[in-house]
């Protein structure tokens, strides 16, 4: 938890900090500011499965883009990262949202990949939303380095009301629910 705590207060001070170099552009060299988001995603690096879905559901609740990056595999930062600068690594929309996220499912897929299944209601201040939403997040753990768990798949059942995030795959057969 201190981790998760180091990592937002870091990436916390790199958008205050960000902010001065469009001011003083002298402040911060190129490499620092490079070093700074480099330590915010080593510093949120999950040390459980469940804690690298729950870090993500924080980046899509708080719409942070950088959150989510930072819990997804090198492989699946790779093939996003486009699409978050794109986005300028916000995420999401005003309405609906997620709310009463909720972990309905985890299955083992051998000893070093679990999957989760979370389901969700769409909520909005305008109107009552009788959706629910469905996730399935693979986690894997990281082999090569310190021990550590990332999202390495991210599978959500359409809805046309939703928004989603550069890294989910949209599964376009309806489910009933």
């Amino acid at each position: 938890m201190a981790r998760i705590v180091i990592g937002l207060l870091l990436f916390a001070s790199y958008l205050v900090l960000g902010n001065n170099v469009k001011e003083t552009p002298e402040a911060f060299t190129h490499s620092q500011r490079g070093t700074m988001v480099e330590s915010f995603i080593s510093g949120m690096e999950a040390q459980t499965p469940k804690q690298a879905v729950e870090l993500w559901v924080l980046g899509v609740n708080n719409r942070s883009g950088a959150i989510q990056y930072a819990t997804l595999s090198p492989d699946l930062q790779e093939k996003t990262k486009i699409q978050f600068e794109k986005k300028g690594w916000g995420t999401g929309q005003s309405s609906p949202w997620l709310e009463n996220i909720r972990f309905v499912k985890e299955e083992k897929i051998n000893n070093t990949t679990l999957q989760y299944t979370l389901e969700y209601d769409l909520v909005s201040s305008n109107w009552q939303w009788n959706k629910k939403g469905r996730k399935f997040i693979t986690v894997e753990k990281n082999q090569d380095r310190v021990k550590h768990w990332y999202i390495t798949k991210i599978t959500t059942n359409y809805n046309k009301y939703e928004a989603f995030t550069p890294a989910e795959k949209v599964n376009r057969i309806l489910e009933s629910q």
